[in-house]
């Protein structure tokens, strides 16, 4: 018997009574065992030492009542877990869906899927190490192991204590005595786990020590995968009392009745209960369930959002690893936010329960927590900042043996390290002794150890406390010049200023206010209206603002934004407040006192002022011209770039106008100091381009940037051979200008001078301070700054639209507000516009590009609607677009699997070699290889989210499950699958961040280094031992780079480099273009006007548009301005633009709006329809004109007379192309076949060098004739 507990034998003699007949150790002995080598009763540790718990579950659709999803092919979320990746069958699970446990035993079951189970169940345990042939001699004779599960209990592990990278960083200093030593495993096998079963039982026991019968909480979570939203990594589901920790299990052996190798997964009975009792349940299944009622169904989904419970991001650790420690903090921030939904709950009155039961049991344990917490929670993080190793340890220590240490711990540990008491453990003497000189010194320093003890008082990690202990790291973070006596005086300045780091998130504002305020305390610290806390409350919601694209706020949404921090006292900003405290204020934040009021951090005034000075300059300055003749260097860029089969005839008369259009743009945009390209997709941007960096004048004078490495290599392949392209990240870091810890730009002063001109393509992705870095660095010698990019497109992901903004200060578009009338046109010469599409398809117009249009804001042409007709009645007749529909995952599996049949020749699930070729991969002896980088760019799905069975983390792990099973079943035999996503030889993958990577030179067979970039895709080439090397699109194919497996992520808190990317974010594909695009756009709130224009324009061959749905008619609305984000956002760059309300959230300088709120698409038209209004005209604007179904037109202006008929007014703003005159002709024609009369039923105006007013004032005479 005590040879099958080497692990019991390592503490202490075994006594037969405490071994089961099963020979399962009882957890009370086990526990018991633990108390004997501490030398202390748990009952006698005090308070302290309990603990609570977040548990990880997977996404199910029926609160996790112990059965099989009611519709598991729709939950795509619960597959984001490894272990249900593998096993899930959709197929059986449909049959069985409903079904309890008891019958059929799912995958999720083993995570915790049926937690809220009422019946008992049995789950089969199998080694994960069992069959591996070099750990047989330890691990062969393990059997499959069944275990009873009882009712209402889930299942923990806690994978960040097992994991041998941590044993001695992580639970060495958390655990209370001597550990059994590791043992090696056999020669050959490598593992992350710890090894040493008795080592894992003893980590395994001490880790489940401090949680206490109904006193500890078990706090269920689920992570990045539901339902809710991509932008909420970890979401609270329930909370409940722990009731039971269950006995350490041991698998069974064909060795005898047990084995010593413990079960890893330990019971945890729990008081949760459906409907308020024993805790909280979200019941988001009762607001997510369809009820058959589209409105209701979006009304719902809309409440379920205020249910959303999320961790502090500075406590993600703390749910993660699935089982993980929490501490009082984090307890008290989900508790919070949890008394909250359960009051809305009682609001909503959608579910059924006991809420206001519920809302007591949460007040009733946020009390305790807050007894739990103590006033000095970060004390070992500061002790161990100042330079005693192993503090932390030491005060939970020392904690466990003092009831009273919680009373004024700097007095008990100072008794410790002043030598009056002893260490709680002689293993902390050593350390005390080496701590001894920097403890006297400290002591007298007054006002150091005020400082230690004030971050003391939060709730902070060793990494944080350093930060901002160490003087040389927080300037680092905050900048220079932040004294210990600031922070003393006013804590919330580490939330202010803490910018984070790599591997530790910046200190959150709930965390310093939970210190500074200490709610639990009968006598707070200070005042929940004390300006110090107000002004970081706005500080946070400011910086969280920014992430979302604002780059300030308006003071009634900044209020109300406050108001909703989920913190135990809400932060009340009172009306008039900002204007009464603005000197207060303008440390950290810029309030203005105009109308409509605002408010913005001082650091983004600051950098939008600098930014706007310099481009305002720029723009405004002349510059001699090159003298080039750009329209023969046109003809040769085109000629030397004009891919294989393409005609081109520099003659036609509509390239002709195209090329003379381009070399305007050229001459313009080569005589300032700053200018700015822009043109739609199919325009010939890059061609103009090309021919700048062919200039006699401009050869190697030029430096192209690119914000990602795909289009970079886009951009490579335009422009002159030898031209100087790199992306902006390797261009900022190149100059010490860019935070690789970060990931961000750095805002510095001029230190670039090596060439004269810069230019930056696909410019609307740069954000202010990306903008702002690139131009700092320029020196006198840069004479010219170019500017291109599409404002249709994406706005950038983070603070501000700069590119947006700058198109709008040289020619607004709402003029009546432009605040610089006198050089209206000297800043108009900044900017060139290209608008004659020179892509075509076999000689025919890209209908991709004709349904693309409508997206651009920019004025239809007369007969642009003829798309959506083609695309329901003529679909077979389309050149580059094909238009599919669906309605479910199943009916939008089989539309993408009929595209990659139907374009790339991908018959079926066993079709490997059609799917190898579609990446132009070689047959390679019994296998395939990839030797062509382009082949990672021959086709790509696109979707605008990550969750969901339309998002492409879903729709990533079918395509692979579907084509590359067999070989991911082999990879999984041979454990050579990386990451939580099991990426495996020949997956397409892209890289997530911008660095430096070591790589290998297949020719000269040498290592290399290069500078990958945040967005390239690359194949996987090969695979050995726990490397993957990556042939990366636009790169030499002689050329791979090395990823060790850790790069693919742990899904927990390890940052992930590599990811699948069959499927993309229309986000990440911003800048690249593939061969056949597959873009699925599901009827979603993150779908909007430039996600769909950026999507459309990334294929080169064809694009496969999959619209939920059966028809057009969500197209349409997202083609209407009132669709647009860009215009949304709050910036004041050169303008300000602040939302107005919901009803008014447009920038005024970035759309054209009429006095009654209407949106128009042009200047012209707003114009015209704003002398309608005041001559008592009521028009309706873009409203579809159909006489008979399925024939229908899409005029600018209808009118009603008194007999009900429709009379309608087209202008007509580009009559002098020729094209656009011919597509009037056919409309004109068209209403004239449906009975309309010239100058009784329909009118026309045009502009031909600009628009007459008298014309329009004729037409409305005559209408006002006829309609009033």
């Amino acid at each position: 018997m005590s040879e099958a507990r080497p692990w019991l034998q390592w503490h202490g003699q075994v006594h037969e009574h405490e071994v089961s007949r099963a020979g399962a150790v009882n957890a009370a002995s086990s526990r018991r065992w633990a108390r004997i080598r501490c030398g202390q009763s748990v009952r006698n540790m005090g308070e302290q030492v309990t603990t609570n718990l977040s548990i990880r579950v997977p996404w199910h659709d029926s609160q996790w009542n112990g059965t099989v999803c009611r519709d598991p092919a729709a939950n795509c979320h619960c597959v984001d877990y490894k272990n249900i990746l593998q096993r899930k069958s959709v197929s059986r699970e449909l049959r069985v869906r409903g079904k309890p446990f008891a019958s059929f035993l799912p995958p999720c079951a083993k995570e915790s899927g049926g937690f809220l189970s009422p019946e008992d169940w049995y789950v089969e345990h199998q080694h994960p190490y069992t069959g591996i042939e070099r750990v047989a001699e330890t691990h062969g004779h393990l059997k499959k192991t069944i275990r009873r599960v009882p009712r209402y209990t889930a299942l923990g592990v806690p994978f960040r204590w097992l994991r041998q990278e941590n044993r001695e960083s992580w639970v060495a200093p958390r655990v209370l005595r001597m550990l059994p030593p590791e043992e090696d495993p056999p020669q050959g096998f490598k593992t992350a786990w710890v090894f040493n079963p008795a080592l894992q039982a003893a980590i395994l026991d001490a880790f489940y020590e401090p949680v206490e019968k109904d006193t500890s909480l078990a706090l269920f979570y689920t992570k990045g995968a539901h339902p809710l939203g991509d932008d909420i990594s970890r979401l609270v589901v329930g909370v409940g009392s722990i009731e039971r920790i269950g006995q350490v299990a041991f698998y069974d052996s064909t060795q005898g009745s047990v084995s010593a190798h413990p079960i890893w997964e330990r019971e945890i009975a729990h008081s949760l209960r459906a409907g308020g009792e024993g805790g909280l349940l979200v019941p988001f299944s009762d607001y997510l369930t369809p009820t058959g009622d589209e409105d209701e169904d979006a009304r719902r989904a809309d409440l379920a959002k205020r249910l959303v419970i999320e961790p502090d991001q500075d406590r993600i650790a703390e749910f993660s690893y699935r089982t993980e420690h929490i501490t009082p903090d984090a307890t008290i921030g989900v508790l919070t936010r949890a008394i909250k939904v359960a009051h809305y709950l009682r609001e909503d009155g959608i579910a059924r329960g006991s809420w206001a039961a519920a809302e007591t049991w949460l007040n009733e344990r946020l009390s305790a927590t807050w007894r739990l917490r103590g006033p000095n929670p970060g004390v070992g993080a500061v002790l161990e900042a100042m330079g005693l190793r192993m503090g932390v340890s030491l005060v939970q220590l020392a904690a466990s043996r003092d009831p009273q240490f919680a009373a004024d711990p700097w007095a008990a540990v100072s008794q410790v390290l002043d030598g009056v008491t002893p260490p709680p453990h002689d293993r902390f003497q050593a350390d005390i002794a080496a701590f001894a000189s920097q403890w006297v010194y400290y002591k007298g320093q007054p006002e150091r150890m005020e400082l230690a003890r004030c971050l003391s008082r939060l709730a902070i990690t060793v990494e944080q406390a350093r930060r901002w202990w160490e003087e040389s790291l927080r300037s680092k973070t905050a900048g220079n010049g932040v004294s210990d006596r600031e922070i003393i005086d006013n804590p919330y300045v580490v939330a202010e200023l803490d910018r984070g780091s790599r591997d530790s998130r910046p200190v959150s504002f709930a965390t310093v206010d939970l210190g500074a305020l200490n709610s639990g305390r009968q006598v707070s610290v200070l005042s929940p209206a004390d300006r110090r806390r107000l002004r970081a409350a706005l500080v946070a919601t400011l910086r969280r603002a920014e992430t979302q694209g604002d780059t300030l706020l308006g003071v009634p949404e900044a209020r109300d934004r406050v108001a909703k921090i989920p913190v135990a006292d809400p932060v009340v900003v009172p009306d008039g407040w900002t204007r009464a405290e603005v000197d207060f204020l303008s440390e950290r934040v810029v309030a203005t006192d105009g109308d409509p009021q605002w408010l913005q951090l001082t650091e983004r005034r600051d950098v939008a002022d600098r930014l706007q000075r310099k481009l305002r300059a720029r723009t405004n300055k002349k510059l001699p011209s090159l003298g080039e003749q750009w329209n023969d260097i046109l003809v040769e860029t085109v000629k030397d770039t004009l891919a294989q089969g393409d005609r081109f005839d520099p003659n036609d008369p509509r390239t002709s106008a195209a090329l003379n259009e381009q070399a305007d743009a050229l001459e313009r945009l080569t005589t300032r100091k700053a200018s700015v390209l822009v043109g739609r997709a199919g325009t010939g941007k890059t061609t103009v381009l090309g021919a700048l960096s062919r200039g006699t004048s401009q050869q190697g004078r030029v430096l192209f940037l690119a914000p990602t490495g795909k289009a970079r290599v886009r951009l490579e392949s335009r422009v002159a051979e030898g031209t100087d392209v790199m992306t902006v990240a390797k261009f900022l870091h190149s100059q010490g200008r860019y935070d690789g810890s970060r990931q961000e730009p750095i805002i510095g002063g001029p230190c670039y001078d090596g060439h004269e001109a810069v230019v930056v393509d696909e410019a609307s992705m740069l954000t202010e301070d990306t903008l702002a870095a690139v131009i700092g660095t320029f020196g006198a010698g840069v004479k010219r700054l170019i500017l291109v990019g599409d404002p249709a497109q994406l706005p950038p992901i983070g603070a501000g639209r700069p590119f947006a903004d700058l198109v709008a200060h040289l020619d607004p578009a709402d003029v009546s507000e432009d605040e610089d009338l006198d050089d209206r046109e000297i800043r108009r010469g900044a900017l060139a516009r290209l608008k004659h599409e020179v892509r075509a398809v076999q000689g025919q117009q890209s209908d991709t590009l004709r349904l693309a249009r409508w997206f651009t804001g920019d004025e239809l042409s007369p007969d642009a609607e003829s798309i959506f007709v083609d695309m329901v009645e003529r679909k077979a007749q389309l050149t580059d677009l094909d238009i599919r529909f669906w309605s479910d995952a199943r009916s939008l599996q089989e539309g993408i699997a009929g595209a990659l049949r139907d374009h790339l020749q991908i018959a079926d699930q066993d079709d490997l070699e059609a799917f190898n070729r579609s990446f132009l991969m070689e047959p390679y002896k019994r296998g395939w290889v990839p030797n062509d980088p382009a082949g990672a760019e021959q086709w790509q799905v696109l979707s605008p989210v990550r969750r969901d069975v339309w998002g492409c983390d879903d729709l990533n792990k079918w395509i692979q499950s579907t084509w590359r099973l067999r070989k991911l079943e082999q990879a999984r035999r041979s454990n050579s699958a990386a990451g939580p996503q099991e990426i495996i030889k020949h997956d397409k993958v892209i890289l997530l961040e911008n660095g430096e990577r070591e790589g290998w030179d297949s020719e000269r067979q040498e290592k290399i280094s290069g500078y990958l970039a945040n967005g390239e895709v690359a194949l996987v080439r090969t695979v050995r031992r726990n490397w993957r090397n990556l042939l990366f699109a636009g790169r030499p194919a002689k050329h791979t780079y090395n990823f060790h497996g850790r790069h693919f992520g742990d899904g927990e808190s390890r940052r992930t480099v590599v990811e699948l990317a069959y499927a993309l974010t229309v986000h990440k594909a911003q800048g690249s273009e593939f061969g056949v695009v597959i873009v699925v756009l599901p009827r979603h709130p993150m779908v909007y006007r430039e996600l769909v224009y950026t999507a459309l324009t990334r294929s080169r061959r064809q694009l496969v548009l999959m619209v939920q749905g059966d028809g057009v008619g969500d197209l349409i609305d997202l083609s209407k301005p009132t669709a647009s984000v860009t215009s949304k956002r709050n910036t004041n760059l050169f303008r300000l633009a602040v939302r107005e309300g919901e009803d008014r959230p447009y920038a005024r300088h970035l759309v054209h709006r009429a006095p009654d709120g209407e949106l128009l698409r042009s200047k012209s038209e707003l114009l015209i329809y704003t002398r309608c209004l005041d001559a008592g005209l009521h028009p309706q604007y873009e409203c579809r004109f159909e006489p008979t179904p399925g024939d229908w037109k899409w005029p600018d202006f209808t009118f009603i007379d008194d007999a009900g008929d429709a009379i309608i007014w087209e202008h007509l703003g580009m009559m002098g192309d020729p094209q656009y005159a011919s597509e009037w002709d056919k409309k004109r024609e068209w209403y004239l076949n449906h009975g309309f009369v010239e100058g009784e039923s329909l009118f026309s105006t045009e502009e031909r060098g600009g628009l007459d007013v008298a014309d329009v004032d004729a037409v409305i005479a005559e209408l006002r004739r006829l309609v009033s």
